[in-house]
């Protein structure tokens, strides 16, 4: 869908950009155009493989391995690129993608991950045990069986392994399934590898149809990002004007700039609600998109108090929208205190600006 914010040029926002640190997230950037399956590792810039598992690499620029492919149809979340791996496999095979960030996470810091993927749509078996494993430096295994997790955290001091979460198996083959997780950084991590790490007898897997074939599971995955959870950079100006028919991206945080709170209050100002009319006529011309509000104080008063009044502006705002008429199944609402000011808060003008409510649009 494309995501055009249609609003007055008289409204002013102020804009953070979330800041990817994997490098060639979407598998765009590559060698050459992709001819034969199992290319990923010598032709994906950025990416490799950690064990001999022939991970594929797949391109719309291809009529051999563009979108259809061995497994059926698939179209790339976005861009021309995507890759495909196996995550379970008779005799433990597995693929595996490895991916490179482009500086190392800052110990203490939380980040989110967020990939996509989607089902093979000729795969027998879906799974839910994926996991995500942090290292300082790319790690090889002289292989195509399955990483032996603990053998590799015993032997590498800089590793760190994150099992995704997931209550339901991962089943949707004809779109994208997003996965997400936040993660406080150790300070080293400057790769990652993304896939199955159990072996075949200890995955939670279901049928989805019957076939002569061995048990088999195969996801495609594209757009991998690693950003900060909150991100403290702002682009400040005297008054930045989005235009008319200008494209925002999904998945960015935007600043209301004229949803401001008096001292100590979470009471919507009159003042407030043109903008938010406007966001709300938005949201509901966009039916797939939700929104999470982030709201914000000062570093005034006790760190209890600020963490409850800046979810109360979050709320507040949501609360708006609803009136409105937006459906509550499509807003959270998330108060961070005074963690991320945008301004010194040593002056009245500096506090007043971070006494702000945030918002990030996301298609689902």
């Amino acid at each position: 869908m494309n995501s055009r914010f249609f609003i007055l040029v008289v409204l002013c926002f102020q804009l953070t950009l979330s800041q990817n640190l994997v490098l060639n997230p979407s598998f765009e950037e590559h060698k050459t155009c992709p001819r034969l399956i199992g290319g990923f590792n010598h032709n994906v810039l950025d990416w490799n493989t950690p064990n001999f598992g022939s991970t594929d690499y797949f391109n719309a620029c291809s009529k051999e391995v563009g979108e259809t492919n061995f497994f059926g149809e698939q179209s790339p979340k976005t861009g021309k690129g995507f890759a495909g791996m196996y995550v379970l496999a008779p005799d433990n095979y597995r693929e595996y993608v490895q991916g490179q960030l482009s500086s190392p996470l800052l110990i203490g810091e939380t980040y989110t991950m967020t990939f996509y993927i989607s089902l093979a749509e000729n795969c027998s078996h879906a799974i839910r045990d994926l996991g995500v494993l942090f290292l300082k430096e790319p790690f090889k295994q002289n292989s195509d069986k399955l990483l032996n997790l603990n053998q590799v955290l015993n032997e590498v001091s800089d590793s760190y392994f994150v099992l995704i979460n997931s209550q339901s198996h991962y089943i949707e083959k004809t779109g994208w399934e997003k996965i997400s997780f936040e993660y406080t950084a150790k300070g080293f991590e400057s790769n990652f590898i993304i896939g199955n790490f159990d072996k075949n007898s200890k995955i939670s897997k279901i049928k989805l149809h019957s076939t002569k074939d061995p048990d088999a599971s195969y996801y495609f995955i594209d757009d991998v990002r690693i950003e900060p959870l909150h991100s403290e950079t702002i682009t400040h100006s005297e008054s930045q004007t989005i235009e008319d028919n200008q494209e925002l991206e999904n998945d960015k945080v935007y600043t209301l700039q004229n949803v401001l709170f008096d001292f100590d209050k979470h009471d919507l100002l009159e003042s407030s609600k043109a903008e938010l009319n406007q966001l709300y006529k938005y949201l509901n011309a966009n039916k797939r998109l939700q929104i999470e509000i982030y709201g914000h104080t000062d570093d005034v008063g006790t760190q209890k108090r600020n963490d409850e009044l800046s979810l109360l502006r979050a709320k507040e705002v949501a609360l708006y929208l609803i009136s409105k008429g937006l459906r509550p199944e499509r807003i959270t609402a998330t108060g961070y205190g005074n963690k991320f000011p945008v301004a010194n808060n040593d002056t009245e003008a500096g506090r007043a600006l971070n006494r702000r409510v945030e918002f990030k649009l996301i298609f689902k």
